[in-house]
């Protein structure tokens, strides 16, 4: 009796530290290894979705929103009287708000990127939704009393919408199978938002309503959006799930348990069965085949590195370079493409709705994701980036088309590999930080937009040769391709060797 009780006792304090160890565990982390495989994932999913598509892009939904402009005579004091509308001072400042706002829609990442590090997700959410609220306030002040507020209003609107999906990005964690598809569709409604403007010139028109007062009208419905969201997101982000259990969390392994067992006392057969749901009422302990990580692995040689070292790696310094051009072209082409189409709104219409359209290339783009290699996916973003170019350089109406539907598929999957490429890259540690860095790199080229544009209005640069230009810029891009290839060629051996 004296040993059963001396047994007893000793796997009541295993069991202890077992318990003790999962609650450390979900201190740190802030959630349980239960929410892989809860519902509540979904409805985490359903929100984060929600909110990227209504607000992460829409400053991208320039287009719409400068025809709108125009209409109500936005800076048309900069022309001369016998000027016709609009004037080429006029559209240099109109495109001064399409750039602010493009700069801070890429670069406010550096920024946004540091704060989620930081203070974490749903502090990061927050910040989003208020700097959303000043912009949209700004732009009804805008409207009442100074033109030039605009500015500063479409650089707020672009900054909270991207913080908005920076914030949210970490949920495609939680779908360990699925992880690079959602990200790919988290691109896509970061595309489809640019819709929205086009929506409130819709109903601008159709009631005779001024934009201005739109915008208030949709700052209050964004309100109950955003609102379940902060109860869902925790102050940590949700890790990828090989880094959960790399946490060393407790997980429900036979053979691990039957080591331990062997280990103690035989009277330790008391101790509750950690593979047993039914002793697992939270869903805290799960099995390790419970939840399976599929997907292509890449033992990059600067993942989870110093943050030094992974800023001034090759990996790093052409991951910039090909953000920046083909970001840059695809900035370019929505800023002039109401100049391009000056004498034919019909196909400005096209180009909208085609840009938005994005949206529906979703689930191709996430198929193809998912099912091939990362530099597969980086040869794929980078050769219909090539062809964007090619076609947007011919001056035909009709070929325009083509080029609209290849601008639209490239800023699906230019962002959807992006994403996936840092965290496969670099790892999680500094997700945020790069993510920040390479952003204002690609924002700060993407200021030659501006320069291009005024090219274009005021030297009578053709748009052709600024389009072919941008395009041969594209094919040194294609290093990216080799760096990743060559990597994965050698972990594949080093993988195996392992297995």
């Amino acid at each position: 009796m004296v040993n059963a009780g001396s047994g007893s006792s000793k796997s009541s304090k295993k069991y202890d530290l077992i318990e003790d160890e999962e609650f450390k565990i979900k201190n740190d982390a802030g959630y349980s290894i239960s929410l892989y495989t809860s519902k509540a994932r979904y409805v985490a999913l359903i929100l984060s979705s929600l909110q990227m598509l209504l607000v992460s892009g829409i400053v991208f939904g320039w287009p719409a929103l400068e025809t709108e402009l125009i209409q109500q005579n936005t800076f048309r004091y900069l022309c001369g009287e016998d000027e016709v509308v609009p004037c080429p001072k006029q559209s240099s400042r109109l495109n001064l708000v399409y750039t602010i706002g493009a700069f801070t829609a890429t670069g406010s990442a550096f920024l946004t990127g540091a704060l989620y590090d930081r203070y974490g997700p749903k502090k990061t959410n927050f910040l989003a939704f208020i700097l959303l609220v000043l912009g949209f306030v700004l732009w009804f002040i805008s409207y009442l009393y100074e033109s030039n507020l605009y500015i500063v209003s479409f650089a707020f609107i672009g900054t909270g919408g991207p913080a908005c999906q920076v914030s949210l990005l970490h949920i495609s964690n939680l779908f360990p199978k699925t992880s690079s598809a959602i990200s790919s569709s988290f691109s896509g409604m970061f595309v489809g938002s640019s819709i929205i403007f086009k929506i409130f010139q819709i109903i601008a028109n159709k009631y005779d309503i001024k934009i201005s007062y739109i915008f208030l009208v949709y700052m209050g419905l964004l309100l109950p959006l955003f609102i379940p969201t902060w109860l869902l997101l925790k102050n940590q982000p949700f890790l990828p799930f090989s880094d959960f259990k790399n946490k060393q969390c407790v997980f429900g392994n036979q053979e691990t348990e039957s080591n331990t067992n062997n280990n103690n006392n035989n009277n330790d057969e008391s101790i509750p069965d950690e593979n047993n749901s039914s002793n697992n009422n939270d869903g805290s302990i799960i099995g390790s085949d419970d939840i399976e990580d599929v997907g292509e692995v890449i033992l990059s040689p600067v993942k989870d590195q110093p943050l030094s070292t992974q800023i001034f790696s090759k990996e790093f310094f052409s991951l910039c370079y090909f953000m920046s051009i083909n970001s840059l072209h695809c900035v370019y082409y929505m800023g002039v493409v109401n100049g391009m189409f000056s004498n034919n709104q019909k196909y400005v219409d096209i180009f909208n709705y085609t840009w938005s359209g994005g949206l529906i290339l979703v689930p191709f783009v996430g198929y193809i994701m998912v099912k091939t290699k990362l530099y597969m996916n980086c040869f794929l973003v980078n050769f219909s980036s090539i062809v964007f170019g090619i076609l947007s350089s011919i001056e035909i109406d009709r070929v325009q088309l083509g080029a609209f539907f290849f601008a639209s598929l490239l800023n699906v999957s230019l962002w959807g590999f992006y994403f996936i490429y840092l965290f496969h890259i670099f790892g999680n540690n500094n997700y945020g930080k790069l993510m920040g860095l390479s952003s204002i790199v690609t924002a700060l080229i993407g200021l030659l937009e501006y320069l291009f544009v005024y090219l274009n209005n005021s030297v009578g640069a053709s748009y052709s040769v600024i389009n072919i230009a941008l395009t041969c810029f594209k094919v040194p891009a294609f290093i990216l391709v080799y760096f990743i290839a060559k990597s994965s060629k050698k972990d594949y051996i080093l993988y195996s060797n392992l297995n």
